[in-house]
């Protein structure tokens, strides 16, 4: 989901996606894996101590936790998307996508 208040990141969240699907792909027939992992808003200080103790935000062990299970037994596509990030990574194909995307542009960096 692109944010409005950070363009250059949301930027190269989407190419990193982008990538990791054409590596998937070129190293398919090899013994490399490439993983992908998706995070939610999660309480960490990447955009200030307020990003930290935000109750919106996942908190940090949770999502560790999560992604240490999933990556016990990896999905076949690759993608690790807990389960708090799925609305978001899936608003395109669930058909509420710009609803999201003005709901997330609408909401300040605080």
């Amino acid at each position: 989901m692109p944010l409005v208040f950070t363009p250059t990141y949301s930027a190269t969240k989407a190419f990193v996606h982008s990538y990791t699907l054409s590596l998937r792909k070129q190293l398919e027939r090899t013994n490399v894996k490439v993983l992908e992992l998706a995070p939610p808003y999660v309480q960490i200080e990447l955009m200030g101590s307020q990003q930290a103790a935000d109750p919106r935000a996942m908190p940090l062990n949770d999502f560790v936790n999560e992604v240490m299970s999933i990556l016990a037994n990896p999905p076949t596509n690759g993608e690790i998307i807990v389960e708090n990030c799925k609305p978001i990574r899936f608003a395109e194909k669930n058909g509420n996508f710009d609803q999201l995307f003005d709901l997330f542009s609408s909401m300040d960096e605080g």
